[in-house]
């Protein structure tokens, strides 16, 4: 068999989908289709299907819990893996080794049951450990950097790497992975460093943070924190947009949002494009450049291809 009939017969062995749409797949649900689209629940699995991807040449795009990104209306070619590992291990009494595919909030919830702190924090995040981990995701000053020890990742010629934290230039919403040599990395799990804690403090403070995220993050398919807070400014992104007088300004399906102006809300899922998004960013950008001479970076990643004719 050739390298892609190897592919082929995997593909279908793991029940994947052609002209899969991506808008099912991410927190703003709107996106054009992958070629092929598979899930991923287990380690092993997820490994063994990358290798064969990268082996056969067809091109290969990991996604998590589809938060914080957009894809474009065209879509993605070559294969689309949803990554669900979600399995978690206690390597010792305050360090845990968990996949990729873990969401941020059930990991917060479950180390905080089983008597550890630290990831309090993280229980308002929406999306996978895994994607968090290229933007060293954070909130409420605090981020995966203060607990991550080591991750394990493929390499691009299918090798599996051990990465230790102080090697991959974590910084404010910046890694290795996102703007550095590891962005052809994929990361199957991450150690981290935890602490022994009071359940029901922990739990407490959980809901406190949930809390907040309710009352300032706005619900419904969005892009989420669309833009990073600018290091040279004391502003917010947010406050930028909203100082610009951008709350609310909307083009098709997509609008800023009137609670929080540095999420870009879907309107009209039935109807929404991408185009949409990308240009009401554009519209965002350019005003607080002109107002304010701030430039603001995207916090998202937009992927994919443009849609014929666009």
């Amino acid at each position: 068999m050739t390298r892609g009939q190897i592919l082929q017969a995997l593909l279908q062995e793991l029940n994947a989908r052609r002209s899969e749409p991506l808008g099912r797949h991410t927190f703003v649900q709107v996106g054009g289709p992958a070629d092929w689209f598979v899930n991923v629940r287990d380690v092993d699995g997820l490994i063994d299907l990358v290798r064969a991807v990268r082996c056969s040449g067809t091109p290969l795009t990991l996604l998590g819990a589809g938060s914080n990104v957009l894809i474009r209306d065209g879509g993605i070619r070559g294969v689309v893996v949803k990554n669900e590992t979600r399995g978690c291990r206690r390597l010792d009494d305050d360090q845990i080794e968990v996949d990729s595919g873990m969401r941020f909030a059930a990991l917060a919830r479950s180390t905080a049951r089983a008597g550890l702190a630290g990831l309090e924090w993280a229980a308002g995040i929406p999306g996978a450990i895994g994607g968090g981990l290229p933007t060293n995701a954070g909130a409420y000053g605090s981020d995966l950097s203060d607990a991550l020890v080591e991750v394990r990742a493929i390499s691009p010629d299918g090798e599996l790497v051990r990465l230790e934290a102080g090697e991959l230039e974590l910084g404010y919403r910046t890694s290795r992975f996102r703007d550095g040599d590891l962005s052809d990395h994929i990361v199957t799990s991450l150690t981290l460093q935890l602490r022994e804690g009071d359940v029901f403090a922990s739990l407490a403070e959980i809901d406190r943070v949930e809390a907040l995220r309710r009352a300032n993050a706005p619900s419904g398919p969005s892009l989420g924190s669309t833009f990073k807070n600018p290091p040279d400014d004391l502003r917010t992104a947010g406050q930028l947009i909203e100082q610009a007088g951008l709350k609310g300004a909307s083009i098709g399906a997509a609008m800023v949002s009137e609670l929080h102006a540095n999420y870009i809300l879907n309107t009209d899922v039935a109807n929404a494009r991408a185009g949409d998004f990308l240009a009401l960013i554009d519209r965002v950008r350019d005003s607080v450049q002109d107002q304010f001479g701030v430039t603001l970076v995207p916090e998202i990643a937009v992927i994919g291809e443009e849609a014929a004719g666009d």
